[in-house]
């Protein structure tokens, strides 16, 4: 066999498989666009949001469309299908982050009238609530809360744990995509001060947040380690601070224990 055809199929193979490779990524992209965006989208949108050319997302569409996830709600735009809810549904049930510790939450917010308690990660920018609590409520499964960072203690908690250029480049992406609002005089101004702020805000292994989304809100996180997984946080919040923080932060470290007991 001919070496030189033998190299330049192994090439081709491989140029083949990073095409694969791209065109997967860029479905996703799209995916993601379409199930986060409050309304349905155009092929023209979704180019100019992910910097593709218009033909490169009708044929992902075309794709999606025939694998059940996308579907047209009109003529000319697109839209998250059932099978979005399917796979995330089907995968919600078996992510031992979203299930195990869903009683230890509850009992958590069971614990404290007026309280939301929930177990939070950082994806990709964007706090995921893998579990939110009411008292007398039952718990809701994983969601993206569209929320800016610079608000959030589960946000700004899990921020410090990553390298300071890594966490500003994130803060600067909250902003391009939740604008930078300051409710009360106690919010940042800025991404440098957000995490300023942040380690100001840590009180032993928590963060508070007292008065910054809100001039009676408290919101207050905490660190869970998960062996073989990033960290999550479990956190309590509030819009009327009628707990001392004191006691919140006695809470948290109390519902950590549950949470971490859950999850061995």
């Amino acid at each position: 066999m001919d070496s030189r055809l033998s190299v330049s199929t192994k090439e081709a193979a491989v140029e083949s498989g990073m095409a694969g490779l791209k065109a997967l990524t860029h479905g996703l992209e799209v995916l993601k666009l379409l199930s986060v965006s409050p309304r349905p989208m155009t092929a023209t949108e979704l180019a100019g949001r992910l910097g593709l050319h218009q033909s490169s997302v009708s044929r992902i569409l075309k794709t999606l469309a025939l694998a059940g996830y996308v579907r047209k709600p009109d003529y000319h735009s697109f839209a998250a299908d059932y099978g979005v809810l399917l796979l995330a549904g089907n995968a919600g049930q078996n992510f031992p982050l979203a299930t195990k510790p869903k009683k230890a939450v509850q009992a958590l917010a069971d614990n404290v009238e007026g309280y939301m308690a929930s177990l939070g990660a950082l994806w990709q920018g964007v706090v995921i609530h893998l579990i939110r609590a009411h008292k007398h409520q039952e718990a809701q499964p994983a969601m993206a809360t569209g929320y800016p960072l610079h608000l959030s203690s589960i946000g700004l908690l899990l921020l410090l744990e990553l390298p300071e250029a890594e966490a500003l480049a994130i803060l600067e992406s909250s902003r391009a995509r939740f604008g930078w609002e300051r409710p009360t005089l106690n919010a940042p101004t800025s991404p440098e001060v957000a995490l300023k702020k942040a380690r100001q805000w840590m009180r032993h292994d928590c963060m508070v947040l007292e008065g910054v989304q809100q001039p009676s809100n408290i919101s207050a996180a905490i660190l869970v380690r998960v062996p073989g997984d990033r960290p999550v946080c479990l956190a309590l919040s509030s819009s009327r601070r009628n707990r001392k923080a004191d006691e919140i932060l006695l809470l948290l470290q109390e519902g950590r224990r549950a949470v971490e007991a859950a999850l061995k």
